[in-house]
């Protein structure tokens, strides 16, 4: 018998030693064997990537690597922990930052073996709170690789190999009875042997691969809210949580902007049929979870089906409208736009078509090189870009089959003098989203919002 169940804990979750003994008291009550996997302190990501970029400008970093340090070791002195105990990954840190500051550049495999060592850094830390507490017989810190989990070899976005999954079967099969390991989330290692770390929500899909890997009866996803919520609660006043969701579901709301988890995180389990729990760290006391009486989201393949599930909100996006007479009856029209955006690495969110215009959204933080992109487009059509907008998106099983919802959504829209600029219902028929001026976008939500689950 191994490992029953896997349990991820956010940036948030384990940012201070308040919050790394929550965890640990958690993890003591989780009857069933689990697996725990950890993200870098809150903030160190962000923090060791503001101190790489001054040592590429060539400005003062030793003072930010102190402060990164030094957060540490307030933790490890708080927590009564060795130490001594992160030594030589700060060593490691600090090699890394003179390399970067003697180079004034920073490359893609530099960077990953630097944002690696947050990671590193976290999951002894907690495994030493689990071991010192006594919360577990035996806890142990683990770089995700040691345990078998292998990636190719893109830099800063790489993939988690298929092959690996038997691997990390085997690694975990080879545990003492009881053990808990503690296993670094969002970093990998390649086949070459090159650290990689697996870009946006790579912790969430570091727990997902693990959990399918073992086949666990359960993946938790525990964060700094109590689950997904029918409304982003920076837009509306105390949105209800939602008990139990569809996969499918879960995924559309992750993607258009409920940043519970990420949507890749689901496909693992999808593929497994497990359920994937998401509960807040700071909303479940120890003893709830223990009796089996923790609140949260359980997402499973199968849920009673609703109007409107939940609400998500896209903000800070762009728009792109191309049109040209050229797209009448053209083969590969749109095959040459996409290559455009694939060749500068872009990635389109919402999307709509006609004979003769095709309008796109993406994030704005792709903003730089969406300009390169467009004076190329602009050679063969003619381009609108539209900065600061919003998408809404609609999710729920019934928009499949019952036309008075959507109808409903846009005689609400109209009635409200919110105007739309692209709508687009996706391939799954479970989600309606449209984009808006940034202006309206909250105002959006806020009446739908009072429509499907104030008014009912």
């Amino acid at each position: 018998m191994g490992p029953e169940v896997v349990m991820k804990f956010g940036g948030t979750s384990v940012g201070t030693a308040e919050a790394m003994r929550q965890v640990a008291s958690l993890v003591a009550s989780e009857p069933r064997w689990p697996v725990v996997v950890v993200s870098a302190l809150g903030g160190v990501t962000n923090k060791l990537l503001d101190t790489a970029r001054r040592a590429v400008q060539g400005e003062d970093w030793e003072p930010a690597l102190h402060e990164i340090i030094g957060r540490h070791h307030t933790m490890i002195a708080d927590l009564e922990l060795e130490p001594n105990m992160l030594q030589d990954l700060e060593e490691e840190m600090e090699r890394w930052l003179r390399g970067v500051a003697l180079l004034r550049e920073m490359s893609p495999r530099v960077k990953d073996a630097l944002l690696s060592l947050g990671e590193r850094m976290s999951v002894r830390l907690l495994a030493g709170v689990l071991t010192q507490q006594g919360v577990v017989a035996k806890a142990r810190p683990w770089a995700s690789w040691e345990l078998g989990l292998e990636t190719d070899g893109r830099h800063n976005k790489a993939d988690v190999l298929s092959s690996c999954l038997e691997q990390i079967q085997n690694k975990i099969s080879q545990l003492s009875p009881g053990e808990v390991p503690v296993i670094t989330g969002f970093i990998g290692r390649s086949i070459d042997g090159e650290i990689t770390t697996l870009g946006r929500g790579g912790s969430d899909f570091s727990a997902a691969v693990f959990g399918a890997a073992i086949g666990v009866q359960e993946i938790q996803i525990w964060t700094d809210v109590p689950g997904f919520l029918r409304a982003d609660p920076r837009v509306v006043e105390d949105p209800a949580l939602i008990p139990a969701m569809e996969f499918d579901e879960a995924a559309e709301l992750a993607y258009f902007g409920a940043k519970v988890l990420h949507p890749r995180t689901l496909e693992p389990a999808r593929k497994r049929n497990i359920p994937v729990r998401v509960m807040g760290t700071f909303h479940v006391k120890p003893d709830e979870l223990a009796s089996g009486k923790a609140n949260g989201t359980l997402i499973t393949n199968s849920g009673t089906p609703e109007n409107v599930r939940a609400l998500a909100i896209r903000e800070n996006v762009d728009t792109l409208h191309i049109h040209s007479l050229r797209m009448l009856e053209a083969p590969g029209f749109l095959a040459r736009i996409f290559n455009i955006l694939a060749n500068f690495q872009i990635s389109v969110d919402v999307l709509a078509t006609s004979e003769v215009s095709v309008s796109m959204t993406f994030d704005n933080y792709e903003r730089p090189l969406l300009e390169k992109a467009i004076k190329e487009i602009e050679q063969f059509a003619k381009v609108n870009f539209h900065p600061d907008r919003s998408i809404i998106c609609l999710v729920g099983s019934k928009l499949r089959n019952d036309t008075t919802l959507i109808g409903r959504v846009f005689s609400l829209l109209g009635q409200n003098e919110i105007p739309l600029e692209v709508i687009s219902q996706g391939a799954s028929q479970i989600n309606l989203s449209f984009v808006t001026e940034a202006k309206f976008g909250r105002l959006a939500m806020k009446v739908l919002h009072d429509e499907f689950f104030i008014a009912e």
